[in-house]
């Protein structure tokens, strides 16, 4: 009578963990190797807590209506606490050579904060962005904990939103958009208070209210122009292609 006995011998190599089993057939020991992959694929969705956590605090921030100093450190940290739960959940996930999420990546996380956390397209975008940079920046472990995202953040004086931006994206990479922001209503900046604590504040410009309707006129008028040329060109590009398809049709029949 024949008496098989399997033992399992398992050898940790990199990602892929080899399984020896060994048969013993009598007294002929026959191996046999299975290697299974243990990657476990990181789920870009997500969980509960994080849709609760940044859900949250993103109808906390909508609810500041008043603008004073309690208020501006108020939103600062509850921004950065989006910034933490989105960065130790983009960690684990994998990037491009160039820094890049995946598409169904950027995709299932972009859903996720506009359907499921009530974040505004651009608002959503922008922490999605600049959590993906934050993670190149400063080379984020897969295994990174909240805890150590706020230890970077920390070493790093990274205190509100503004400052993530600047620390994430070099000074010849702000967005257009910023820098016409910036010149016309204003910008964050570091400022002392009365107690001689440095906290983030608005600083406006020196334009009036006035100044800024003619500049906001001027943009609109501008932007209804670029449209409307940007609307002739596709019209007109599409009649040369359809002229260009009648001609190819015209030579096709008379088979030249």
């Amino acid at each position: 009578m024949t008496n098989a006995k399997k033992i399992v011998v398992s050898n940790k190599e990199d990602n892929i963990k080899s399984i020896k089993s060994i048969n013993f057939n009598n007294v002929t020991p026959i191996v046999e190797e299975q290697k299974l992959d243990t990657e476990i694929k990181k789920d870009p969705r997500f969980t509960n807590d994080l849709v609760d956590q940044i859900r949250g605090s993103e109808a906390e921030i909508s609810g500041l209506k008043a603008t004073n100093s309690d208020n501006t450190k108020l939103v600062n940290e509850l921004k950065i606490d989006q910034y933490v739960g989105l960065i130790t959940h983009i960690a684990p996930l994998k990037l491009s050579a160039s820094g890049n999420l995946t598409k169904a990546d950027t995709r299932a996380i972009s859903e996720d904060l506009v359907n499921e956390c009530s974040m505004s397209k651009a608002n959503a975008k922008l922490l999605k962005d600049n959590s993906v940079k934050f993670v190149v920046k400063f080379d984020v472990p897969s295994q990174a904990t909240p805890e150590m995202i706020r230890d970077i953040m920390t070493d790093n004086g990274i205190t509100s939103q503004t400052k993530l931006k600047q620390a994430v994206n070099p000074q010849d990479d702000i967005l257009l958009g910023d820098k016409i922001a910036r010149m016309i209503y204003g910008k964050m900046k570091s400022v002392k208070n009365t107690e001689g604590i440095a906290e983030d504040k608005f600083v406006q410009t020196d334009l009036t209210a006035d100044d800024i309707k003619i500049i906001e006129e001027t943009l609109a008028d501008a932007k209804r122009m670029w449209e409307a040329v940007e609307k002739a060109n596709k019209e007109s590009a599409k009649d040369q292609s359809e002229d260009n398809q009648q001609v190819k049709d015209t030579f096709k029949a008379l088979g030249i």
